[in-house]
């Protein structure tokens, strides 16, 4: 059994997939499908699929999973990257990329069982089935994206989809398709009000995740669409989902991401977040843990209170704060870095703190790259020059990091706090305003 002929068993002249306007009926995805699975040769062991548009990225994986060859839909980033395969587990069915701490993608593999057994209770849990009318945005390489994808295929339901990153088109596409359920991370999800100016009553349901969402977010969505239930997810590459919390019991207290998904046990030693069950990625050992910190209260509820590594999430990336800090490091007369996201307004802000040798000792700039002219940078002690911002981020960019991780906002000080055992306070950076 693969997943082209999982959507066999469906309508084939019904709507399963229209990728910025263009309808593909299910009978179209099994035919197109079908014509290139009859071309392959299976002479290697595995496909990085790499193409653009998500019909085709979908039309090749389909094409290629259950084959003798497996599938692995490549990421932007992964584009540059060389892969060795040695090793694919008989299981396998398709290669999923997650981001390494390293800034090289890492290569996982899913047997097809691992998701289509979840995908029964991940439906009920978020109000998918033959009916749903689903927008998505962004391609198959996203993980997220690509199990929310098979799901919607497998319950026979339509997916409205495009990689553009225009919410006002997002809003048009909503429109002319009568959208009904939304699957976007919450600083995308929280656009949509900038640009809606009456209230949309036939969205019934948004999933979201890959971010925390509290009292005041979901506030905010539920005045332009009144007759939502928002359902936010905690979940992982290596895991599948394995919490979430419903809208009606979100507060103000940010780090409740809810009770876990039936068949998912979650437990907590040391603030250390172990998983445990049967639809994870192959080869791991149970319990698992994504070095993820957090506790469970009395209820059973689980707290997330970051990261045990150096990987932090920005608006849905996963992103190495220690790669970004050893290139700030390199920059002159910076002798420290921390990196964090810190969450303002709707969205997560990538923010640099900076140990110098050129200002006074407590006192702090804060700079902004989308909006200063320039950004502060001592070149001398006590006579600091101005960096445009293009020279900075054009700087930052030659040293290998992707846009994504150069930095929004920054924050100049002669000495970082530091906490008893001489480590960097970054609760103390968080607090602080400048």
């Amino acid at each position: 059994m693969d997943y082209l002929h999982m959507i066999k068993s469906h309508k084939p002249e019904k709507i399963a997939l229209v990728d910025d306007g263009v309808e593909y009926t299910y009978g179209d995805l099994i035919h197109l499908a079908e014509v290139k699975r009859a071309q392959l040769t299976y002479e290697e062991k595995v496909y990085f699929i790499h193409e653009e548009k998500i019909a085709d990225q979908l039309i090749n994986f389909l094409a290629y999973s259950g084959t003798a060859t497996v599938p692995v839909i490549a990421t932007a980033a992964s584009k540059g990257q060389s892969f060795i395969v040695e090793h694919i587990p008989e299981a396998a069915c398709m290669g999923v990329m997650t981001s390494g701490s390293t800034g090289k993608s890492k290569l996982l593999w899913r047997s097809y069982r691992s998701w289509v057994d979840f995908f029964p209770e991940q439906n009920r849990v978020f109000g998918v089935d033959e009916n749903t009318v689903i927008f998505c945005q962004g391609s198959l390489a996203f993980t997220g994206n690509m199990n929310i994808y098979m799901s919607i295929l497998f319950a026979g339901a339509t997916l409205i989809v495009t990689e553009k990153f225009r919410p006002k088109q997002w809003l048009k596409l909503m429109e002319l398709y009568k959208v009904n359920t939304l699957y976007l991370i919450p600083s995308k999800l929280l656009l949509l009000p900038r640009f809606i100016t009456e209230p949309n009553n036939n969205v019934r349901y948004i999933i979201a995740g890959s971010q925390t969402m509290g009292r005041a977010e979901a506030d905010k969505l539920l005045q332009v669409f009144p007759n939502v239930e928002i359902t936010l997810y905690y979940g992982a590459s290596e895991m599948n989902y394995i919490t979430y919390i419903k809208d009606k019991d979100m507060t103000d207290d940010r780090t409740d991401i809810g009770l876990p998904f039936n068949g998912v046990q979650v437990t907590v030693k040391d603030e250390e977040i172990f998983i445990d069950n049967n639809f994870h990625v192959e080869e791991i050992e149970m319990p698992f843990t994504l070095k993820d910190r957090g506790y469970l209260d009395t209820n059973g509820r689980l707290h997330f209170l970051g990261r045990t590594d150096d990987i932090i999430g920005v608006n849905g990336l996963k992103i190495s704060s220690q790669k970004i800090e050893a290139v700030l490091k390199e920059l002159p007369h910076v002798m420290e870095a921390c990196v964090l996201s810190i969450h303002s307004g709707d969205a997560d802000v990538l923010t640099a703190y900076l140990g110098t040798d050129g200002l006074d000792e407590d006192e702090g700039v804060a700079l902004n790259a989308e909006k200063a002219e320039g950004v502060l940078a001592p070149t001398d002690i006590g006579n600091a020059k101005l960096f445009s911002k293009s020279e900075l981020v054009q700087l930052l960019k030659t040293s290998h990091l992707e846009d994504h991780e150069i930095p929004k906002q920054y924050y100049f000080m002669n000495v970082l706090p530091k906490n008893e055992s001489g480590k960097i306070d970054k609760r103390k950076l968080q607090n602080y305003q400048g």
